[in-house]
């Protein structure tokens, strides 16, 4: 594997795809509509409804880095690893409860407004909180992104719920929007600098532009909204001709996972986009669908990994591996052949991402 130079890094950043002028709307458009899906898909909920345990929330999210092979960054630390799950376990009971919350008052039919009042409660807590907006490192931050973009999407599918009260929303988006200028801070600076010199370019800035595209469209601002897409347009720009992310190539033995986990934050970034006006798959050659199919190949034949990193990659032998990707971009755009690398692994889902992907991106269940 040969090194990125920060030139190239910052060549990149300059290279993104021009983003359309606003569109003249009044609203962006929340694409989450639990009663359509209730009528769809909705199943009898049980009598004895009880709320996930919560924890009380945790004001600073200061988490141990647990890779011990920088710039790598392939190799776990086991200790390590154990801090940071001990830390970080509170936010993501949290976060794990509200989205299975939020999951359920969507499906179940009749609807059952306690599954609402538990996400509604916990989300009013950590806002009255200002949770996880103290002290914060580097890690902290990122698994803040993923608990704001996580909470967000809860949000967006709650947002109808009558145990969900205006007042509420408010201080629910009012905590929202005070984040939101960190998230924007962190990924803005020019890249090849700090303890991880690539975070603007590879899939933490994915991950942080589908975070700022839930937020403001849980907050309604337009500004943060088109910033998020600039991140999601930027790692687009990087997808080379082949369908590789060459920064996560360079992942090494876990380039292969890293494609996949950058794959979900785009694909649900598309789902996004959609109703709002902005087409991010493209035609069937352009750069997500290159990518999509170039990951879903390697599942079956790494080789092509292998070949680009000078050894072997880590292939999806276990159920913790994340695929979240394939349900919603076969769901989505029309990609049933894409589920056969799921096998028995559905229903699918993955907190970060909004949950149950097979409840609400599945056209086949």
């Amino acid at each position: 594997m040969s090194p990125i130079s920060r030139r190239t890094l910052l060549a990149a950043s300059a290279a993104t795809l021009a983003i359309p002028p606003a569109a003249a709307q009044t609203a962006l458009i929340n694409p989450y509509d639990a009663a359509a899906l209730r009528a769809r898909k909705g199943v009898k909920g049980p009598a004895n409804a009880q709320c996930p345990a919560m924890p009380p929330p945790a004001r600073d999210l200061v988490v141990p880095d647990f890779y011990s092979d920088p710039p790598v960054y392939s190799r776990i630390d086991h200790d390590r690893l154990e801090q940071r799950n001990a830390l970080v376990k509170p936010i993501e009971a949290v976060t794990r409860g509200v989205t299975l919350s939020a999951d359920r008052w969507a499906r179940h039919n009749p609807v059952d407004g306690r599954y609402a009042a538990c996400a509604a409660a916990a989300l009013d807590a950590m806002a009255q909180a200002d949770s996880t907006l103290g002290q914060s490192n580097t890690q902290g931050g990122f698994e803040r992104k993923w608990m704001f973009c996580a909470l967000a999407l809860a949000h967006l599918k709650l947002a109808t719920a009558p145990e969900y009260d205006a007042a509420t929303q408010a201080r629910v988006r009012d905590w929202f929007a005070r984040y939101l200028p960190h998230l924007r801070e962190a990924y803005s600076k020019p890249p090849g600098r700090g303890p991880a010199p690539s975070i603007q370019l590879n899939n933490h800035a994915t991950w942080a532009g589908i975070c700022a595209m839930a937020l403001a469209l849980a907050i309604g601002d337009e500004a943060s909204w088109r910033w998020g897409l600039s991140r999601i347009k930027l790692t687009l720009d990087q997808v080379d001709a082949d369908g590789f992310l060459p920064l996560e190539v360079l992942r090494g033995v876990k380039a292969l996972h890293y494609h996949s986990f950058t794959l979900g934050p785009l694909a649900l970034a598309a789902f996004l986009a959609r109703p709002n006006g902005i087409d991010l798959a493209g035609p069937a050659d352009g750069p997500l669908h290159r990518l999509a199919k170039r990951t879903f190949d390697g599942y079956a034949d790494p080789s092509p990994f292998e070949a680009r990193t000078g050894g072997k990659v880590q292939t999806p032998f276990s159920k913790f591996y994340d695929m979240a990707w394939v349900e919603i971009y076969a769901g989505e755009f029309d990609k049933p052949e894409f589920l056969t690398a799921l096998g028995d692994r559905r229903p699918q889902g993955q907190t970060w991402l909004g949950g149950d992907l097979t409840l609400w991106h599945a056209k086949d269940r």
